[in-house]
């Protein structure tokens, strides 16, 4: 029951660092001023790469524990599980998705010389954006606390968070834009 406990725990912390990074994205990218946008930064790829620490503790200890019927083929054929598969399927995306976003992210630095990549980074980094929500879709079928008014509020706190952050960033957008053409 121990590793069920860790599981339940590891992925609600992941879902609340993805939150995180995905909120400070959406601010970091909008900011003005050096400084503050290599602070945000910081933090959001600090918080991503926590997210994905307790997303792997998540995985691994649902695959490791015996409580339900969750192999390690989930992984690659997620309709296998014997526990709730569309939550699985749902979840194994999100997965992909923000195992894709890691592996560009970290690659990032050394990508930035093609003129190519740095074109297309954005769309790319994207897949970061769909792993989270699909993170979001995943905690609400999958997780045998879904229902409890604790878990639906820290899953409509995660969606206020990052709702908010767009909103800012549309927002400074959108001043930067009337500025520029008065």
């Amino acid at each position: 029951m121990t590793l069920w406990y860790l599981a339940r725990a590891a992925g609600v912390m992941a879902l609340i660092f993805f939150t995180l990074a995905a909120s400070l994205g959406a601010l970091g990218s909008g900011s003005r001023g050096p400084e503050r946008r290599f602070w945000l930064q910081y933090v959001h790829r600090s918080a991503a790469v926590t997210g994905l620490v307790l997303l792997l503790t998540h995985v691994v200890a649902v695959i490791s524990d015996a409580y339900v019927d969750i192999g390690v083929s989930v992984i690659v054929w997620p309709f296998s599980s014997g526990y709730r598969p569309f939550a699985m399927v749902v979840g194994v995306l999100a997965f992909y998705s923000l195992i894709v976003a890691a592996l560009v992210g970290a690659a990032r630095g050394r990508l930035t010389r093609s003129e190519a990549f740095t074109k297309r980074w954005r769309s790319i980094h994207v897949a970061a954006s769909v792993g989270w929500l699909l993170s979001i879709g995943h905690s609400l079928l999958a997780g045998t606390d879904r229902g409890t008014p604790w878990m639906l509020a820290i899953t409509l706190a995660c969606l206020a968070a990052v709702g908010a952050s767009v909103a800012v960033r549309l927002r400074s957008r959108t001043t930067v834009r009337l500025v520029r053409t008065s």
